[in-house]
């Protein structure tokens, strides 16, 4: 195939491949499913282009397997210069740049916060955390200590599922607790 062939298949089948994206990327707002379709799309043709030139692309049915990778590349923030630098803390931990240490709660007070603030942390947490079964209150200490859902999972031996469950109801136990 040459590099005119695979323009011409490419977009001949253009309007399908932004059909798809879109459906994608149907729960972002506009602009942002434009740009993610974009990237796509451009993730397509870089990918494609790239094996091209390897001599791999000999059937053009392979842009739809393409497409399909581009759309879960586009989901986890490649973008055709690379992954996108982003300043999340987080982020820096899941590509083995950062750790973070089991730390006590404590800790999560900073020097700046107003001594009213400390006092009401300090009183009202472990108050909280008291409400809660044992193995609540070690789910409930890694979570707030940084560890990912996965992490934590795997820790205590359940699923992220339920992980991301119990952290849904930490959050309404915690929001009742301050209620009364």
């Amino acid at each position: 195939m040459t590099i005119d062939a695979l323009q011409c298949c490419f977009v001949s089948y253009l309007p399908e491949m932004c059909r798809i994206a879109s459906s994608h990327f149907r729960h972002l707002d506009n602009d942002k499913r434009d740009e993610a379709v974009q990237n796509t799309l451009a993730l397509v043709w870089k990918f494609a282009h790239v094996l091209l030139s390897k001599g791999r692309m000999n059937d053009p049915n392979i842009l739809k397997s393409i497409l399909w990778f581009a759309v879960k590349q586009t989901k986890s923030k490649r973008t055709v210069q690379g992954k996108a630098k982003t300043k999340d803390a987080l982020d820096y931990r899941d590509r083995g740049r950062a750790t973070f240490e089991h730390t006590d709660l404590n800790g999560l007070i900073g020097r700046a916060t107003p001594v009213p603030e400390q006092v009401s942390f300090r009183m009202d947490v472990p108050a909280f955390l008291s409400t809660l079964q044992p193995r609540q209150q070690m789910l409930a200490y890694d979570l707030a200590s940084g560890m990912t859902t996965a992490e934590v999972a795997k820790r205590h031996g359940v699923t992220p599922g339920a992980i991301s469950q119990f952290r849904g109801r930490f959050k309404k136990w915690f929001e009742d607790f301050f209620a009364d």
